[in-house]
């Protein structure tokens, strides 16, 4: 999977833009790529694991309940998977979010919760919220790159007619 370029400007973009539940900021959330490379983390790290360390970790355990996943027997859903592995009051909790080509993952990890119900579905929000963003910037940036793109595809030779075609090829005929 080829990453766009721009897609840590738009994450930077984003998240200055949005207002965080402040329930949700409280704890440590992360925005990773499919590899595990993260883009965007609150800085409320409450352990000792580097924030690499955590997207790294995130991005495995996703990928391997994928693989797992790929033994359910098949049935059209109109919900995305998400991962919890969690008690009552605390644990890790993964959102994908797919745009195009592009997959990322909002990963959570929370301690001393009352209403985990209550954050899991601002996360879920937050993803939605993210992905609608990010569909439109990457749409967006195509727009102006075919733009670009078709600006610079213009004929050598816009306006010519048959017979300046015929002088410009009479050495041809001889």
């Amino acid at each position: 999977m080829k990453a766009n370029n721009n897609i840590p400007k738009y994450v930077e973009t984003f998240f200055k833009s949005c207002e965080i539940d402040e329930k949700l900021n409280r704890y440590s959330f992360f925005l990773i790529r499919y590899d595990g490379v993260v883009l965007y983390h609150n800085n409320n790290l409450a352990n000792s694991l580097s924030k690499s360390s955590i997207g790294a970790l995130l991005g495995g355990v996703w990928q391997a309940a994928r693989a797992l996943a790929a033994f359910i027997p098949k049935e059209e859903s109109k919900e995305g998977y998400r991962l919890s592995f969690d008690t009552s009051s605390q644990g890790v909790y993964i959102v994908p979010i797919t745009v195009g080509a592009e997959e990322l993952y909002l990963g959570l990890i929370y301690h001393d919760e009352v209403n985990p119900g209550f954050i899991k579905n601002k996360m879920r929000e937050m993803a939605t919220s993210f992905g609608e963003f990010l569909e439109q910037e990457l749409t967006e940036s195509f727009g102006k790159n075919q733009a670009r793109s078709n600006e610079n595809n213009d004929f050598l030779f816009g306006d010519i007619t048959d017979s300046e075609m015929d002088r410009l090829f009479a050495f041809a005929k001889n």
